[in-house]
């Protein structure tokens, strides 16, 4: 029976070491857990009583579990071993102990004449306990036995993976197997910077050298400040390197290196602001496992060609906005003298009594009203092309929100210019029999455009009148407690519909065919946050009808 009481020896002599062994294997009932040095294992299997106290074991239905390095030496002793025990390989390992039931652990060491000299035997909790958690971390690094036999006995190289924690280590590695290189060189870059570091070190002076043996160079480099410049310096250094700029959204906080996809290698970065590339990086990796390093370059390529299609996609949406500004300017220029002729005739016919007159006005007004829609559908493209580049330029000044809004209010003959100064109205808008409310406690200043404040509000109205055909339309602005101006149009009308509501602010959001392009509520909130606002919009609540758009601007701060 195992003793109650903590006790602590040390053994000596081969005879008295197994003897206790053996003794320990009289009452063990659940688990052995043992490393066992490469060198010892044949002694487990050629001597008799060690050996066939394991085979008891596992007819007990005792768990045995064994970590060892499985080395052309000892792989008939391993094959052996793997008959009773569940085996792992550990390259390097050259620890020898066991755990018996988890309350009880033996340290032994062997001498020169294979014979064991001395050990340590110990049954204190504490003690254990640290040996176990030796055991389990060494077990869950450890590879299957049967890899390990397969490779040997296949004249595969044996795979490993390292952790390496000093950087000189892990660049001077990196260096070696990009030198290695007879095929292929994949490094994907943490961040630009990191790229930076590397080029400053006299990467390229490697990446020449894999060249040179005859291997390709990929590299992929998440977008940062000025890097077209440094990648260009590289090409003229190396012409054949081949490199895509990535967007940044694949920057992350490790660079990968991939070789002849059988070895890859991790660096952790730590701080690229760091100039010295053995203070910027961190903890690294290398593995020789095909699998690891080809399902890594798998991912690479996928990233490359993701990389190339967004370049294509970026030029091709390039040359689209090209053509359609090119395409808007050119129907600008003939639709301004049509309105223009098409406008005095009318003021012509207006004036002649001629029988026809009626005839040839509503002719004219039937032209006149669709070259004005030809028309705002070529300022809303141009509008989209500006916001899509980037480009809408803003001529700011200083002004009162509330007047901008009477202001689209007075053109859209909802009040009068004589009521442009009241601060609170209600109108009833004739055609659609709607109810328009507008209040403000105050007068509102902001820098913006004019004519694009105008141009948002008036479209947020147009749209709440469209959608509304008898009901309530209250327009509200307010200051918000984060120093914004918040604009508030709520109708009583439809509502937005449920599968236009997601996209509702993209371009051609529309289920219509007859009621517009889609366009206007895009270009809207692009203006809205190129003045560094934001809109946004959602149907009411508590089964109340209809739709609330908003969009606030920051306050002038005087």
């Amino acid at each position: 029976m195992h003793p109650d009481k903590e006790n602590t020896e040390v053994l000596y002599g081969n005879d008295n070491i197994i003897k206790k062994t053996l003794e320990t294997f009289s009452w063990i009932e659940r688990t052995l857990e043992d490393c066992i040095n490469h060198t010892e294992l044949a002694m487990h299997v050629t001597t008799p009583m060690i050996w066939d106290g394991l085979n008891e074991l596992k007819e007990r239905g005792v768990k045995l579990r064994l970590v060892t390095e499985i080395t052309v030496d000892n792989i008939s002793y391993a094959k052996k071993m793997m008959e009773i025990a569940e085996v792992r390989h550990l390259r390097g390992v050259r620890s020898s102990f066991g755990i018996a039931d988890g309350i009880e652990y033996l340290d032994h060491a062997i001498s020169e004449q294979d014979q064991l000299s001395h050990a340590i035997i110990s049954n204190v909790k504490a003690i254990v306990d640290a040996k176990k958690y030796l055991f389990e971390t060494l077990w869950n690094i450890a590879s299957p036995a049967e890899q390990a036999t397969r490779e040997i006995e296949e004249g595969i190289e044996p795979t490993k993976t390292e952790i390496i924690q000093d950087t000189k280590v892990s660049i001077s590695r990196a260096s070696d197997i990009i030198k290695s290189a007879k095929e292929q060189v994949l490094v994907s870059w943490a961040t630009s910077k990191t790229f930076v570091i590397g080029m400053n070190a006299g990467i390229n002076k490697i990446y020449s050298d894999a060249i040179r043996n005859g291997a390709t160079v990929k590299l992929l480099v998440p977008y940062g400040d000025r890097i077209e410049i440094r990648v260009k310096d590289l090409k003229m250094l190396v012409p054949e390197i081949d490199i895509k700029i990535a967007d940044m959204s694949l920057q992350t906080k490790i660079t990968i290196l991939i070789v002849d996809r059988k070895e890859v290698m991790t660096w952790e970065l730590r701080d690229d602001n760091i100039e010295n590339p053995y203070e910027a990086g961190g903890l690294a990796t290398y593995s020789n496992n095909k699998s690891i390093a080809s399902s890594y370059a798998t991912i690479f390529e996928t990233f490359w060609k993701q990389t190339e299609l967004y370049e294509q996609s970026k030029n091709f949406n390039k040359m689209q906005n090209d053509f359609i500004n090119i395409a808007a300017h050119e129907l600008r220029t003939p639709i301004q003298p049509i309105l223009g002729l098409s406008q005095i005739l009318q003021s012509k016919i207006k004036n002649d009594h001629n029988s026809n007159s009626t005839e040839y006005q509503e002719l004219l007004d039937t032209i006149v009203r669709n070259a004005k829609r030809l028309r705002q559908l070529t300022e809303d493209i141009l509008d989209v092309t500006r916001i899509d580049n980037q480009s809408l330029q803003l001529k700011k000044e200083l002004l009162s929100v509330n007047e901008v809004i009477l202001s689209v209010l007075s053109d859209y003959g909802i009040i009068s210019n004589s009521n442009s100064n009241k601060r609170i109205i209600k109108k009833v808008h004739d055609e659609n029999k709607i109810k328009i409310n507008f209040s403000s406690k105050d007068d509102i200043f902001v820098m913006a455009d004019r004519s694009r404040l105008y141009q948002v509000f008036a479209n947020l109205l147009n749209n709440a009148i469209k959608f509304t055909t008898e009901g309530i339309i209250d327009i509200i602005v307010l200051i918000h407690r984060n120093k914004q101006a918040i604009v508030i149009v709520r109708d009583t009308g439809v509502g937005i519909d449920p599968e236009i509501l997601p996209r509702l602010f993209s371009k051609f959001a529309t289920k219509s065919e007859t009621s517009g392009t889609g366009l206007g509520l895009y270009i809207s909130k692009g203006i809205v946050e190129a003045h560094g606002g934001r809109m946004w919009a959602d149907n009411n609540k508590d089964d109340q009808k209809g739709a609330t758009f908003y969009f606030s601007l920051p306050l002038n701060q005087l």
